[in-house]
């Protein structure tokens, strides 16, 4: 007997994208939960980086094209590619494929588990969500790369969710340990995405258009896959974008989740006293920058519906702009799936919600075990389900790594909480204590993918079947 394995684009051909689809599959509504499945698995597919960025330019000849825009490449002296991020690798990747010895130097910082080798552009790896001394180190070398451009030269930047862990450059005067003490303190007080990038920006050599003034005169081209609510164009190119936020906000930031007195001392002080050199750059009126942002949000939700659709389902957009404390979210949308199911609002069974966005875990004090957003979303949906619902929800982190942890997610319903106190699980006092993990693996709930190599914003199924007569 002869197997035949079939690599394309560093990925095995068939292999299923949620690698413990059985197990999940096997228990509890088990049809609903092969549907849901099937929609996870299409969504994530649709928004790998790879393919969108070769879909945005063409090469013919010395002549690039970018999204509808000509650069002649015999006038251009070097080619530099720097970029940080979870969906980075996949862009480099097409990148390096493409230009292949055009490419004079690169270097892209990447989430551990993520690298591998590629020709023309160095990969390098660092912690997410809080940064490591791999972190500090990249942001020197890309810098360095960027440094190196020249008025006759094209800079690619590439960008994606993670490059604010993966890439740390602090401004003078605040240390590395006070950015990652920072940078722990935030992420887990509960504060949005974009709260948490405002106060990184002004603490930043980097963020916040800084790395475009290191650019300039150089001509940049900045490819972006969205993580952020409503596909913003500033805050997913953070790096080349002028900046929208203010010093004086991200204070305010800081005393709103109150934080002010537990950030480190070297911070304060900074935050202290303003000054115009301590501001992000607000306008570039003469740099040549393109911005293109090759895979969205949409592109997610439309995956979604559509394969729900082609499924049976009667597929619904609830909202891409979904917020809020993670665990409460799962109970929300636990309750409009079981008014869908009691009055076919705002949809007739059997169909599926699909919902977009980022929530967030406020965690006082420390927390005792493992866990992230989309799982404790999905744990919270436990609550209010009875065990004969037939409703599925799932809550899955598209990079295929939720918060911390391994796990890309979580699919649950009416059986979750029996699994779990037929084993001894105290699963409300264990949900407190934020140990997510503990339970959906304990429970077989836990969704599995490995990196997807993409990273758009966290998604949320309902899977809502007729109830059985």
């Amino acid at each position: 007997m002869v197997l035949i394995i079939l690599m394309t684009n560093n990925r095995i051909l068939n292999e299923p994208m949620i690698k413990n689809k059985k197990s999940l599959t096997s228990h509890g509504c088990r049809k609903a939960r092969e549907i849901c499945a099937q929609i996870i698995e299409h969504a994530l597919e649709a928004v790998d980086p790879y393919r969108a960025t070769l879909d945005a330019l063409c090469l013919t000849d010395d002549i690039l094209v970018v999204d509808g825009r000509p650069y002649d490449l015999s006038k251009i002296d070097n080619i530099y590619v720097v970029g940080a991020g979870k969906a980075t690798f996949r862009q480099a990747l097409a990148l390096d494929e493409l230009l292949n010895e055009r490419i004079t130097r690169g270097l892209v910082a990447v989430k551990y588990g993520q690298k591998e080798d590629l020709i023309h552009i160095r990969v390098m790896e660092a912690a997410h969500p809080v940064p490591d001394s791999n972190s500090f180190k990249a942001s020197t070398e890309i810098m360095a790369v960027a440094e190196k451009a020249g008025p006759n030269d094209l800079v690619f930047c590439l960008m994606s969710g993670g490059c604010s862990s993966t890439c740390v450059s602090p401004v003078h005067g605040i240390s590395a340990e006070d950015k990652i003490t920072l940078n722990h303190l935030m992420v887990h007080c509960g504060a949005q995405v974009t709260e948490i990038m405002s106060v990184r920006r002004h603490l930043s050599r980097i963020k916040g258009g800084r790395l475009a003034e290191i650019i300039a005169p150089a001509a940049c081209i900045t490819l972006t896959v969205s993580d952020a609510i409503g596909d913003p164009l500033e805050w997913n190119t953070d790096w080349t974008h002028p900046d929208s936020s203010t010093f004086e906000e991200s204070v305010d930031i800081l005393k709103k989740y109150d934080l002010w007195d537990k950030i480190p001392a070297g911070v304060r002080q900074y935050f202290s006293s303003f000054s115009q050199e301590k501001e992000t750059p607000k306008s570039f009126p003469n740099y040549n920058i393109q911005y293109l942002m090759t895979v969205k949000t949409e592109t997610l939700w439309r995956a979604a519906v559509e394969k729900a659709q082609a499924l049976g389902l009667d597929a619904r957009l609830m909202s891409t702009l979904i917020k809020g404390e993670s665990r409460e979210v799962g109970r929300v949308l636990t309750c409009l799936a079981k008014e869908t199911l009691l009055s076919g609002n705002p949809a007739q069974p059997p169909c599926a919600l699909i919902s977009i966005g980022e929530t967030g875990v406020r965690v006082s004090g420390k927390p005792k075990g493992r866990g992230g957003a989309n799982q404790e979303l999905a744990c919270g949906a436990c609550l209010d389900l009875e065990p004969d619902d037939p409703i599925v929800i799932a809550a899955i982190d598209t990079d295929g790594t939720d918060g911390p942890t391994d796990l890309a997610g979580a699919m649950v319903d009416g059986s979750t909480l029996i699994r779990a106190k037929e084993k001894g699980i105290d699963f409300y006092r264990t949900l407190m204590e934020h140990d997510s993990s503990f339970l959906l693996e304990s429970t077989e709930d836990a969704i599995i993918t490995g990196h997807t190599g993409s990273n758009v914003n966290d998604m949320m199924i309902c899977v809502i079947l007729p109830p059985e007569k």
